[in-house]
C-alpha cells in the first residue's frame, strides 16, 4: 500500500511535465499526420495530371508518326530527281588499314 502511495506521489510531482510532454507529442503526431495526408492528396492530383499529359503526348506522337509514314511513302525516285537529287558519280571506300582509326578528311 505504501508502495502504491509513493507511485501516486511521484506522478503527482511530475504530472504537469508528463501532461505537457504528452500534449506536445499528440500535437506533433497530429501535425505530421495532416501533413502526410495532404502530401498524399497532392501527389494523387499530380499523378492524374501526369497521366492526362502522357495521354495527350501519346496522341501527338501517334499523329506525328502517321504523318511521317505518309510523307515517307510519298517520296519516290522521280520526286527526288525533281527536287534536285542526283545519282552518285564517284564512290570512294575507306581502306581496311584505316578501320579502327580516325581518318583525316583529305585521306578519304
Amino acid at each position: 500500500m505504501k508502495s502504491l502511495q509513493k507511485k501516486f506521489k511521484k506522478v503527482d510531482e511530475h504530472g504537469k511535465t508528463l501532461f505537457w510532454s504528452l500534449a506536445c507529442m499528440v500535437l506533433l503526431f497530429t501535425s505530421l499526420y495532416v501533413y502526410l495526408v495532404n502530401t498524399a492528396a497532392w501527389n494523387g492530383v499530380g499523378w492524374t495530371r501526369a497521366e492526362k499529359e502522357m495521354t495527350q503526348l501519346g496522341a501527338e506522337v501517334s499523329e506525328l508518326e502517321s504523318r511521317y509514314l505518309s510523307l515517307k511513302q510519298s517520296v519516290t525516285l522521280a520526286t527526288a530527281y525533281e527536287k534536285g537529287f542526283e545519282d552518285v558519280r564517284d564512290v570512294t571506300f575507306i581502306n581496311t588499314q584505316k578501320v579502327g582509326t580516325v581518318a583525316k578528311a583529305n585521306e578519304i
